[in-house]
């Protein structure tokens, strides 16, 4: 995706951001984001990964310094980006600096 294409799309309202999906709102809610929280690490957030239609991105909640996930989806051509889902990382899977997974060694390969 190219994410800063998308950013420009957005504050020019050539395409909505779509902040509906009910399972991006429920984890939002169950880690204490709101939908600002949510745009502003859409157009702010930094790319962690980008797997074509779909990127993570990393922000901060201000203040606090709470680090979260986006997975933002978007289809050139499409009127919309959608928040897909979000969360707070899992420090067992992720490194301290939030964009880098952690490598899980497979405890049967130690035999």
């Amino acid at each position: 995706m190219n994410l800063q294409r998308v950013r420009d799309l957005l504050k020019r309202g050539a395409i909505e951001l779509d902040l509906s999906l009910p399972h991006a709102l429920t984890e939002a809610r169950k880690d204490g984001l709101t939908t600002d929280d949510l745009e502003v690490a859409v157009i702010a957030g930094e790319l962690v990964e980008d797997y074509g239609d779909r990127v993570l991105l990393l922000h901060f909640v201000p203040n606090y310094r709470i680090p979260f996930h986006v997975v933002l989806e978007f289809t050139e051509g499409d009127d919309r980006a959608t928040v897909v889902t979000t969360y707070i990382p899992d420090n067992i899977l992720w490194e301290a600096d939030w964009k880098t997974r952690k490598k899980i060694r497979d405890k049967k390969k130690k035999r």
